[in-house]
């Protein structure tokens, strides 16, 4: 398995190039091996938290209203 790659080279173009919009100070190379490992690790990653939060009933989830601010006490 080690010859072949594990995503295909249009997947590799896209997940690249949205990296490199999230961190444009961060440069990672496409044919740098530890660059890609590097960014393939990030998004399998972001997909196990997104796979995460689908699957966690919206019962759970705590939503803050930012909204409500708090007044100061006067006296």
């Amino acid at each position: 398995m080690r010859n072949f790659p594990a995503y295909h080279g249009e997947s590799l173009n896209l997940m690249f190039a949205e990296w490199h919009i999230l961190f444009p100070t961060q440069k990672q190379d496409l044919k740098c091996t530890s660059c890609r490992a590097a960014v393939n690790k990030f998004w399998e990653k972001m997909v196990e938290e997104w796979i995460e939060i689908e699957s966690t009933p919206e019962k759970t989830i705590k939503t803050t209203n930012a909204s409500k601010k708090k007044k100061a006490k006067t006296k």
